[in-house]
């Protein structure tokens, strides 16, 4: 049976004046710190407990690396997703054990409202991203189930299967959605979309979807055949969609992590306001940068190591430490790329730290 904090985490995720975030961490941190042997050594070995912690930017985080080697669950897990693979092998990726899939759930199709779907019901949904049910060690994977099952209007589909992309089958759903008038959202990886776009540039196709029309990428340029720049991939989403870049949503996330960050720029849209792109998330997270080496807590605008505090994470670790750098900015921050694992110190955070 779940923990009681996971049914206050729920109720927090579903309406933000059920609770508050800061007592709701502390709780998660003792409800941690007491069922996850490893996690209570590490906090144990910087002289953290509950009854020392107060404010829950003190809460020690979990270094991301712990992930590849230790099983930081707080019951048996419903689920394990696993990171993709690294250069270092396989046998290297990290793993998340999720003893309430609930949380997951709650978390991702609560943003996935807020900020790609916010202003419609149902919209037909294209995914170059694979079913679940062939990468069930996939958290995106799963992520993008939920948004068909609750999000996908008629004439949604996946344009991907075992062999890879279906390439026939994109082109027809895009057309599809061109003829009938109805806007689409494609959700695809960053490396994927390069691809495509680059095959359309080569055959000279172009697609003008219907306003309302909007893309999802996420994962960063892994596996592209080339870097392409933020306003480069935006200007030929144009070219290749007519999908504009206030419908164009950037998605961070990792497999560490229950819940996402997301381009700020469709919910900007809807309230009128005017900013830069920069990512944003939901109540029940918070964002630190902190200094590499002491992680001290930096001002804002300056460059470092993100630190982040998720309640979606109560059943697992909520405070993880990325190898991501980012500056805060009013609202959320601006991710900007990956620190040296060398460089990496702060805390000696070393595996061998971790039984």
């Amino acid at each position: 049976m779940p923990h009681p904090v996971h049914e206050d985490v729920l109720r927090f995720i579903g309406d933000p004046s059920a609770d508050s975030f800061e007592r709701l961490a502390l709780e998660v941190f003792a409800h941690q710190f007491t069922a996850v042997d490893p996690y209570r050594r590490w906090c144990v070995g910087r002289g953290a407990s509950p009854e020392s912690i107060s404010d829950w930017r003190h809460i020690p985080p979990v270094p991301i690396e712990a992930f590849k080697s230790v099983d930081l669950c707080c019951a048996p897990p419903e689920r394990v997703f696993r990171s993709t693979g690294t250069t270092q092998g396989a046998q290297r990726r990290s793993r998340h054990l999720m003893p309430d899939l609930r949380l997951y759930r709650s978390a991702a199709v609560y943003s996935l409202r807020s900020f790609l779907f916010a202003d419609i019901e149902r919209i037909r949904i294209v995914s170059l991203i694979e079913p679940a049910s062939e990468r069930p060690d996939s958290s995106l994977a799963q992520m993008v189930a939920w948004a068909i099952e609750t999000f996908a209007d008629q004439g949604s589909g996946y344009a991907v299967d075992e062999r890879g992309l279906d390439r026939d089958r994109l082109i027809a759903l895009l057309r599809e959605s061109e003829r009938s008038g109805h806007p689409c959202c494609v959700m695809t990886t960053t490396g994927t979309l390069i691809r495509v776009l680059d095959d359309f540039n080569r055959h000279g196709l172009a697609f003008r979807l219907p306003h309302g029309s909007r893309l999802m990428d996420t994962g960063g340029d892994k596996g592209a055949p080339r870097h392409l720049s933020r306003n480069g991939l935006l200007h030929a989403c144009w070219s290749a969609f007519a999908i504009p870049g206030y419908f164009s949503v950037n998605e961070y996330g990792m497999a560490e992590m229950a819940s996402q960050f997301y381009d700020n720029v469709i919910a900007d849209r809807l309230a009128g306001r005017h900013r830069a792109r920069f990512k944003v998330s939901s109540h029940w997270v918070r964002t630190l940068v902190l200094d590499p080496a002491s992680l001290a807590a930096l001002p804002p605008g300056t460059p470092g190591l993100l630190c982040h505090f998720d309640l979606a994470n109560a059943g697992t670790a909520m405070a993880v430490l990325s190898e991501d750098v980012g500056r805060a900015v009013d609202g959320g921050f601006e991710l900007l790329g990956r620190v040296p694992h060398a460089e990496v110190r702060g805390c000696s955070l070393s595996l061998a730290e971790w039984p």
